[in-house]
């Protein structure tokens, strides 16, 4: 029996990652869209399992808090970004994430009526981001971050390595130069949360400290870009089934 001539191959290969990616961005969107779904409340009394809500207070100080790995910071959510210059699209410098681990504890929201317990975020965190230095290719990071990249495993010499030959030109366009932020979430500050209640507090889906209105937009970018890279490859996939 004849195999099948390799682009019609390729064509289904393509169309099938196009399906998955729109799928997951799907998912994503409908998560998304919670903010809008979601009703608003300042308390979980009588309010049954299940049903989909927004919360929104202040951070309150907690039994068990987290410390932030770059900057030493309590908090209850964070994420530590390290990004490195490195040559982009069209060979341009631009900076690459090459680190960026999360972790979170539960923690509790003081609305303007009650305190509202809230689960372990492990789902969308939308939360700002905060700088906590940059360091050019050929100087070192402060102690405590220069200690936080011995304990990872993923974080390698990268662009601050290079051969002496390329070294110069490297060094011109700032390749190897690293940018370390964090995004948390801390005590006091300001949080939006949407999640169901599940016996008497939120599991949540989407933890924020951007209004809902800028939640939906930032989050939305990454759902829209989802549908258009799936988008292509199924268009892509299709002309190669087609001419196949």
């Amino acid at each position: 029996m004849a195999l099948p001539p390799r682009p019609s191959l390729f064509g289904v290969a393509m169309c099938l990652l196009g399906a998955v990616v729109c799928l997951a961005s799907a998912r994503h969107g409908w998560r998304t869209a919670a903010l809008v779904r979601a009703a608003a409340v300042d308390h979980l009394d009588g309010v049954a399992d299940g049903t989909l809500v927004r919360v929104s207070g202040t951070v309150r100080d907690a039994e068990r808090t987290l410390t932030a790995p770059l900057s030493g910071t309590d908090c209850v959510a964070c994420r530590a970004v390290v990004e490195e210059r490195r040559p982009g699209a069209l060979l341009l410098p631009t900076y690459v994430t090459i680190h960026d681990p999360a972790e979170s504890t539960a923690f509790d929201v003081r609305t303007p009526h009650a305190t509202v317990s809230v689960a372990e975020p492990t789902r969308t965190v939308a939360l700002d981001s905060t700088v906590v230095a940059t360091v050019g290719p050929d100087a070192d990071p402060p102690d405590r971050i220069a200690r936080y990249e011995r304990r990872a495993d993923d974080i390698g010499a990268g662009w601050r390595l290079l051969p002496d030959s390329l070294a110069p030109v490297a060094r011109a366009l700032s390749l190897g130069a690293r940018r370390y932020a964090e995004r948390r979430l801390s005590p006091g500050d300001d949080v939006t949360v949407v999640g169901r209640v599940r016996t008497g507090r939120l599991d949540p889906l989407v933890v924020s400290t951007v209004s809902p209105t800028g939640t939906l937009a930032r989050l939305s970018r990454t759902s829209v870009a989802g549908f258009a890279i799936g988008a292509f490859a199924i268009l892509i996939g299709g002309a190669l089934l087609v001419v196949g």
